[in-house]
């Protein structure tokens, strides 16, 4: 029988991961323009901060012993931290808050370091380089085995283990959603902002904004800054919603998703993610359940896949200003006294 309130718990839970993921999208291509499809990278930076980080710091607090590889112990030693903060609440929080920190930064830094190439290359050039780099970073987790487990991944104490079950998770749900909020807050203040203004001023003129005195290396760099930071929160989030870490969860498939809820609510809308984020998670579901019922004639596990491909062509083509269209900021006129 199916539990419907751990259901609704999980979809909503996986919601705000994902608006998080679509806002830091929104704001570097709907706002600005830069075709970030390395974002996966910086979802990756916040899940293989917990990954690397949050069993080990709680080994420490919990004055455990280490014996053995990091790669074939962490669950084991997971499992011994999860016990740990069933009873040191206080712990379990500066973990959480200190890989969040660190993932913050972390992100923030390396979205600074992409802003580079994003001042000298094309859209589509740039495009390339970033999923070519994102890919680079799966492939590093995968391989340097003391980062992430490798292939085994690594496992995640519960941050939430003094809680009883089901308060746990709906204690989960709420932070997660709150960070969503928080964060969908932040893309809104600043898409109607001036500086939001002069972001799609650099996206839909780049010549007249630098005439104008724009320093567009500079807020491409900010707004990467930014941007890159948004994301890895989601993963942070992920990582710790998931109980695990796992390199090879982080392929380039992840952004087009992201792409897509863009495109989909409406590309330079804010409030057009909300939606896009929406419509994703209910065909995900959808899908999801019709792939056991139907027969098709190649691998039922690319059904979910090839039909978002197939939406993602179809929304381009026939509606590229998605559901919910950018709608223009009107200017106070000044009036002479």
């Amino acid at each position: 029988m199916i539990d419907l309130l751990r259901l609704i718990i999980d979809i909503a839970t996986i919601y705000s991961i994902f608006l998080i993921l679509a806002s830091s999208m929104e704001l570097e291509y709907g706002e600005l323009g830069i075709p970030n499809f390395g974002k996966v990278m910086f979802f990756a930076t916040g899940a293989f901060t917990v990954g690397a980080l949050a069993v080990r710091l709680g080994v420490f607090l919990a004055n455990i012993i280490w014996r053995g590889e990091f790669k074939t112990k962490s669950i084991y030693y997971s499992t011994l931290v999860t016990n740990y903060f069933a009873s040191h609440p206080l712990q379990a929080i500066t973990v959480f808050l200190v890989t969040l920190i660190l993932a913050v930064l972390f992100g923030a830094i390396l979205g600074v370091i992409a802003s580079y190439p994003a001042i000298r290359l094309r859209e589509d050039y740039l495009a390339i380089t970033l999923i070519a780099t994102g890919e680079l970073f799966r492939v590093i987790g995968r391989n340097y085995e003391p980062l992430v487990g490798g292939t085994l991944g690594v496992g995640i104490p519960d941050i939430l283990a003094w809680l009883p079950g089901r308060t746990r998770e709906i204690s989960f749900l709420l932070l997660s959603t709150s960070l969503a909020i928080v964060i969908w807050l932040i893309l809104l203040r600043l898409s109607t902002s001036p500086f939001g203004r002069t972001l799609r001023a650099i996206r839909d003129n780049e010549i007249a904004a630098d005439a104008l005195g724009k320093d567009i290396v500079k807020i491409r760099m900010k707004v990467l800054a930014i941007g890159s930071a948004m994301a890895a929160v989601a993963g942070v989030i992920y990582a710790y919603y998931m109980g695990t870490v796992h390199a090879d969860d982080f392929s380039p498939l992840k952004t087009f998703l992201v792409v897509l809820m863009v495109v989909l609510g409406g590309r330079g809308n804010p409030y057009g993610t909300l939606v896009g984020v929406g419509i994703y998670i209910v065909l995900d579901r959808v899908l999801t359940l019709l792939k056991h019922y139907i027969y098709l004639p190649f691998d039922i596990n690319y059904f979910t896949t090839f039909t978002f491909g197939v939406i993602l062509i179809l929304v381009l083509m026939y509606r590229p200003q998605g559901i919910l269209p950018e709608k223009p900021l009107l200017t106070v006129r000044k009036t002479e006294k």
